[in-house]
């Protein structure tokens, strides 16, 4: 009987004890509701897991010292208040509970008796008897609180009954060391067990009782680990008991035995804690027998947002990282998701550990779109009561379980298929149907979300392309006018020698104008310029004097400032022709359009100024900046003002522009010094 005794049974119930109250008191404490009933439970359980760990490491007796009375005594003060509270009124405050004459008796009497069980002032028998009038009280007040609950007795009897027990087992232990003036050790090292397993009960009724406003949550992860450490240990408990029984009457062969037993032992625990199995059985049966709920959902939406996150549009696994998120929502291992195309036909978009579709299974798909196209039905395989699968006449090579459809705007777009080994599939009722149409919806969002990307993607590479197209033909418009004045001028200086050697000049940066643009229709890309240094008023001469010089009103050009700017020669010439261009084009012949060129806070301003017909403040603000929008109908590309604006911003610039209808306008390019 040595190793029974040296296992200190008492001691391993009030470790069992300390923790559970402990944990009790964390769950507790971590509640957002401030009330007298919380309040006073927060207290019995921080008294009661103090009260198990001295027991735990000194292993003394009830009421054998000072310190253990002190404890014994808290424990019954706290939970006859407790107790009371639950009887008082729900918007009772502390220090109100505390004026009550009752509560103030109570604790008289509690401090009385601390002090002369302290002090040892009467005899063990007598300590006994009082802790059984402390018995009877908490009996008492249990059972008025279990008649008073009425309708609410469902909320309050694990509460009532796992307190019950508890009082009830300290009854008999104390009715017993009553009688013989010495505590039964069979029943003093039970009672930690006893109070360990009725924790479980009272967090439930904690939880339930929604008055107090206690919301006390618990993941199913947490009770999933305690429970397989709770029956390890008494796994383990038991394996030392039945090794000390298999020793004792083994005779010779005794330690042999025991060893190979207790190895053997080890082991097979080993195998049941590390099973797949057996954890997946022990999980269905927590979530199915200890919560209302299958699934941790605000768990489950946090894995499956994350998962999602994880999407990168740019790479080809996307719906398989779409598909492995669905799977890992309900716990399954392999899947694949369908598209519907028109509709029976359909393409397959991704697969995760399964071969491909074979004819049965393609089959399967053209049937349930055919059935299910506006219904959007989840089918179960494994519900033979189910008219659709009643209707399918080979399973066996069919891989799958759950068919989950997937909607955008009220069409069926695809089809998620589903499954998973025996032990893990999940039976599909009302809760598993919302809870995968929810994730459904949330997946569709993303599917939809992806094909837009992808159909964005394209058009941005076509509009690139037109913009880009868009500002070589503006180009070529230039090259054109370039063009016109040659010819013009040449029936005056067709015979002048410098004329002559300024259209050779003229002609070679046309064709080096014209080789850059062919460049960049063949990249369908901007090729990226060159910038030099230059004088600004000799620029916008020369555009004025070859470029503009063919239009009426013919630009003037005034300034007093010498500037160089760092930039892309031609395309800010290209700028200041399109702004002068657009001037002249809404101004009559008879009006004035001119140019002149200033310096400002070390920025270079550029203002081209016309008696035009002017703008509006609702054209300039909704259209006048708007690429490919233009008032010169065939005539115009619409990139002009947009293509000035941008080259602005590029430089640090800025554009700005001054209008008033039958008045003029004026455009400011205001751009930095270097």
């Amino acid at each position: 009987m040595e190793l029974i005794t040296q296992l200190a049974l008492d001691r391993i119930g009030f470790a069992f004890a300390a923790i559970a109250t402990l944990f009790f008191f964390l769950l507790t404490l971590v509640t957002k509701s401030n009330n007298l009933p919380r309040s006073l439970i927060l207290l019995w359980s921080f008294i009661s897991t103090l009260w198990a760990s001295y027991y735990l490491f000194t292993g003394a007796a009830p009421y054998s010292n000072p310190f253990s009375a002190s404890l014994e005594l808290f424990r019954n003060y706290f939970l006859i208040l407790f107790l009371l509270s639950s009887l008082a009124q729900n918007e009772l405050q502390l220090k109100q509970f505390w004026q009550k004459r009752h509560v103030q008796v109570l604790t008289l009497v509690m401090v009385g008796s601390i002090v002369i069980c302290s002090g040892q002032w009467v005899s063990a028998y007598l300590i006994f008897t009082g802790s059984l009038v402390l018995c009877v009280i908490q009996l008492a007040l249990l059972e008025t609180i279990y008649r008073r609950a009425q309708s609410n007795k469902w909320q309050y009897k694990p509460l009532v009954l796992s307190l019950t027990i508890c009082v009830l087992f300290d009854f008999i232990l104390f009715a017993e060391s009553a009688l013989f003036a010495q505590v039964n050790h069979q029943l003093w090292s039970a009672r930690g067990f006893v109070y360990a397993a009725m924790v479980p009960l009272l967090i439930v009724s904690i939880r339930r009782i929604q008055a107090w406003g206690i919301n006390v949550y618990i993941s199913r992860d947490i009770v999933l680990q305690s429970s397989l450490v709770f029956a390890a240990g008494v796994y383990l408990l038991l394996i030392a008991i039945a090794g000390f029984y298999i020793r004792y009457i083994g005779g010779e062969w005794s330690h042999l035995i025991q060893a190979t037993f207790l190895v053997l032992g080890f082991a097979m625990l080993a195998v049941l804690l590390l099973s797949g199995a057996v954890r997946r059985k022990l999980r269905v049966y927590i979530e199915k027998h200890f919560f209302a709920n299958k699934f941790d959902y605000r768990q489950k939406w946090l894995e499956l947002t994350q998962d999602l996150r994880q999407i990168d549009i740019s790479k080809p696994d996307q719906y398989e990282t779409i598909l492995t998120a669905w799977l890992h929502t309900i716990g399954y291992s392999r899947g694949c998701i369908i598209r519907y195309t028109q509709g029976t036909f359909f393409s397959l978009l991704s697969l995760v550990n399964r071969p491909k579709l074979n004819s049965a299974e393609e089959q399967l798909i053209q049937y349930y779109a055919a059935t299910y196209s506006d219904k959007f039905w989840l089918v179960d395989l494994d519900d033979k009561t189910d008219p659709f699968v009643q209707q399918i006449s080979e399973t066996s090579q069919i891989d799958a379980q759950l068919l989950v459809p997937i909607q955008a705007e009220g069409e069926l777009w695809g089809l998620c298929i589903l499954n998973a080994p025996d032990v893990d599939q999940l039976k599909l009722n009302w809760e598993l149907r919302d809870f995968l149409m929810l994730v459904s919806e949330q997946v569709a969002s993303y599917l939809l979300l992806m094909q837009a990307s992808e159909k964005l993607s394209e058009n941005a590479q076509f509009a690139a392309f037109s913009r880009m197209s868009a500002f070589v033909v503006h180009d070529l418009k230039n090259v054109k006018s370039q063009l016109d004045l040659l010819l013009k001028n040449s029936e005056k200086h067709r015979h002048n020698p410098d004329f002559i050697d300024d259209c050779f000049d003229t002609l070679a940066a046309m064709q080096l104008r014209l080789s850059k643009m062919l460049q960049q229709l063949s990249a369908k890309s901007a090729q990226p310029s060159e910038d030099s240094t230059f004088n600004v008023a000799k620029v916008i001469d020369e555009v004025i004097t070859h470029r503009c010089a063919t239009k009426s009103p013919r630009p003037t050009f005034a300034t007093d400032v010498d500037i160089q700017l760092s930039l892309n020669k031609e395309r800010f010439a290209s700028v200041i022709y399109h702004l002068i261009d657009n001037a002249q084009h809404a101004t009559e012949a008879d009006g004035k359009v001119s140019v002149t060129l200033a310096v400002e806070k070390n920025h270079a301003i550029i203002s081209i100024i016309d008696t035009g017909c002017g703008m509006s403040e609702e054209f300039i603000r909704l259209r006048l900046f708007k690429p490919f929008d233009t008032t010169k109908g065939n005539s115009g590309m619409g990139v002009g003002v947009y293509d000035a604006q941008q080259f602005a911003a590029q430089h640090q610039g800025e554009l700005t522009v001054n209008s008033s209808l039958a008045k003029g306008t004026i455009f400011s390019l205001k751009l930095p010094l270097p």
